[in-house]
């Protein structure tokens, strides 16, 4: 079974269910890092415009996906 999608280009293309399924893990485990990084009070450190970013999450911080 293959998705298929619309680019920014307006053009179908088929997608790999494989990659599809990959992309919601990575953003799942993504998730439940920085929610055991809050829960743990350590910084989440992650790559950003090319740079390695260190955060530290608060009880006010919005945990996004």
């Amino acid at each position: 079974m293959v998705s298929n999608i619309t680019n920014q280009s307006g053009s179908n293309k088929q997608r790999d269910p494989d990659m599809v399924n990959a992309e919601i893990a990575l953003k799942r485990a993504a998730r439940k890092a920085r929610e055991n990084a809050k829960k743990n009070g350590v910084p989440v450190v992650f790559l950003k415009d090319g740079k390695i970013t260190e955060d530290q999450l608060t009880t006010h911080t919005q945990l996004e996906d």
